[in-house]
């Protein structure tokens, strides 16, 4: 019983987390970043498939997971852990 007690308060701070910085508001922010800076040569890309949509996605993911990385080695080490479990 305690233990899903436990899950479910985390699941409430999970959520939490989720309302205060929404993901795809920031997707959708970084997306549009991405494409004003210059980086990308639209000209030359095929948009035959998802190549370049999926370079931006990768880049907008590692710099969310940037923004929200532990900060202490103990808890990099746990998350680094638990990664390989996803």
């Amino acid at each position: 019983m305690a233990g899903e007690m436990k899950r479910d308060e985390l699941k409430a701070r999970f959520s939490e987390l989720l309302a205060q910085y929404p993901p795809i508001e920031e997707i959708e922010r970084l997306f549009e970043k991405a494409l004003q800076s210059g980086a990308l040569n639209l000209e030359s890309d095929p948009m035959t498939d998802y190549r370049l949509a999926k370079i931006i996605y990768h880049a907008i993911l590692l710099n969310m997971a940037e923004q929200c990385r532990p900060y202490s080695p103990e808890n990099r080490k746990e998350a680094e852990n638990l990664l390989l479990f996803l």
